[in-house]
């Protein structure tokens, strides 16, 4: 039951996304009937990976140019693996070829049995970084498959809402979605970078309160008027203004720094929770990171905010959970 709860939300969640994505979704499937343009041509379409001819002009010769940003020198793309230097994703599989490379498959050719020659794949693959373009370039195959039709038993297009239940909507949903918590997972830390110390008296623990309180820097002296910082998610998307974001993001990264190079050694009773406080700003960090990259990967980000709410939670309880053992430490 819990399952089936979870996914429904997951796909309410994207109803935004979707309806986005609709309006070239539907045209792009008129314009495949229509026998205009070829399957292939569509799903360059719905990516919008390729770059202008015009003004992409890559140059083996320059060893750092990089023309479509996608993770791999022109020299590599054009003598190496044989990839389009003007797109991101040359076989259209949603990962960008630099992604692909790193990960040991080909970026010229479609899964499966892409493996490059000589390397250790990674299994499972990695997702993609961009989400939104992923999931785009799942729907478009659904399309062009005929898994999904624009068009119901009446004739009429269907409402976004109706393009939900097609199963094959919901499957790419969930195999772009499933792994979503790999993208927020906090960094790995490792203890013996952690300065300890076996004195866990009051006065030690005391110590050690106060250091870390003072590790967290000052928003600044005017913060943000909004309430909630899901209203302040709102407010920057709406005015496409981050500026208030990236305050808080700067003292989440600060922080961190701070904390993981603790001038005091942390009390071993509180190790613990220590490293929970830095796995909660290492996972807000990301977030906020995404919530930034809206414009480029809004569906990412709707996964953010969605992940936001986990992680607050569950920093209100730590701050319970701390502030009783302060209290009630002997």
């Amino acid at each position: 039951m819990t399952n089936t709860k979870n996914h429904s939300r997951k796909i309410s969640l994207l109803v935004a996304i979707l309806i986005l994505l609709t309006g070239v979704f539907l045209g792009g499937y008129l314009v495949l009937k229509s026998g205009q343009v070829s399957a292939g041509q569509l799903s360059d379409i719905l990516k919008g990976t390729t770059l202008d001819a015009t003004t992409c002009q890559p140059n083996a010769n320059d060893a750092n140019k990089d023309s479509d940003d996608d993770g791999l020198k022109d020299w590599q793309e054009l003598q190496v693996y044989f990839s389009d230097a003007c797109k991101t994703d040359t076989d259209g599989d949603g990962y960008f070829d630099g992604e692909e490379v790193s990960s040991g498959y080909d970026p010229a050719k479609k899964a499966p049995g892409d493996e490059l020659p000589g390397t250790t794949p990674k299994t499972p693959r990695p997702l993609p970084s961009n989400l939104t373009i992923a999931l785009k370039q799942k729907l478009s195959e659904q399309l062009t498959q005929d898994k999904i039709s624009s068009f119901g038993a009446d004739g009429n297009l269907l409402s976004s809402s109706e393009l939900e239940e097609f199963p094959g909507i919901q499957q790419s949903v969930w195999e772009i979605t499933q792994h979503k918590d790999q993208f927020f997972a906090p960094d790995p830390i490792d203890e013996n970078q952690i300065k300890t110390t076996t004195d866990n008296s009051r006065g030690s623990i005391q110590r050690y309160a106060e250091k870390a309180a003072a590790a967290i820097p000052s928003l600044s002296e005017n913060p943000p008027v909004e309430e909630t910082e899901a209203a302040l998610f709102l407010t920057a998307v709406q005015n496409n203004d981050f500026s208030e974001l990236n305050s808080i993001l700067s003292v989440c990264q600060t922080a961190y720094a701070n904390l993981k190079n603790l001038n005091v050694a942390v009390p071993t009773d509180l190790l613990s929770t220590h490293k929970e406080q830095l796995n909660m700003l290492s996972s807000l960090i990301k977030i906020y990171l995404a919530i930034k990259d809206i414009n480029t990967d809004p569906l990412k980000a709707n996964l953010a905010i969605q992940e936001y709410e986990i992680v607050s939670l569950e920093m209100s309880n730590w701050l319970k959970n701390v502030s009783n053992i302060i209290s009630t430490h002997p």
